[in-house]
C-alpha cells in the first residue's frame, strides 16, 4: 500500500469558534498584570489578546511598542491590521473590544457571556490581574471599536 502524501490541500485548518476563543482566554484568569507582559508570570491587555491568538494559531503578530498612556490612534491600528472590524452592536462572545479613557483607545478585552449576561475578560491594571467582570458600569460608555479574529489561513 503506498504511503499517503500530505499536502496543504489535505490538511484541514483548525476550526476556531467563539467558544474556543473564550475558553482559551479564561485559561488566563488570575494571571498577574504586567505592562507588555506575554507570559503566565505577567500579562497586559494586549498581551492577553496576542497570547490567545498565538495559542489558537490565529495570528503570529505581536507588538510591544506602546506606552501605558494613550497616544493617538496607533493602539487601534494594530487591531485593524490583524483582525476584522465588527460593528459594536454586532459584537459577540469571543470578540475583542477596544476602549478609550479619554479621546484615544488604550485598553482591550474579550467580550464573554455568563448566565446570559455580557461580561468583559481582560487584564486589569488596577486590579493587577486578568479578571472577568460584568460588561456594565463604565465599560459600555468607553467602547470605541470591536474586532473579530480572522479564520486561520486568512
Amino acid at each position: 500500500m503506498p504511503a499517503e502524501i500530505i499536502t496543504s490541500e489535505t490538511i484541514t485548518p483548525k476550526t476556531v469558534t467563539p467558544e474556543t476563543v473564550v475558553a482559551e482566554a479564561r485559561g488566563w484568569l488570575g494571571v498577574s498584570w504586567r505592562h507588555q507582559g506575554r507570559s503566565r508570570s505577567g500579562i497586559d491587555c494586549v498581551g492577553l489578546v496576542v497570547c490567545v491568538a498565538h495559542a489558537l494559531d490565529l495570528s503570529d503578530y505581536d507588538s510591544t511598542g506602546y506606552s501605558r498612556r494613550a497616544q493617538g490612534q496607533g493602539f487601534v491600528e494594530h487591531f485593524r491590521g490583524n483582525m476584522d472590524g465588527v460593528a459594536i452592536p454586532d459584537a459577540r462572545s469571543g470578540d475583542v473590544l477596544v476602549f478609550a479613557d479619554q479621546a484615544y483607545p488604550c485598553h482591550c478585552g474579550f467580550l464573554t457571556e455568563r448566565l446570559g449576561h455580557p461580561h468583559l475578560l481582560h487584564a486589569h491594571a488596577t486590579r493587577r490581574q486578568v479578571i472577568e467582570e460584568p460588561y456594565a458600569g463604565e465599560w459600555p460608555d468607553k467602547i470605541k471599536f470591536a474586532f473579530r479574529f480572522r479564520s486561520p489561513g486568512h
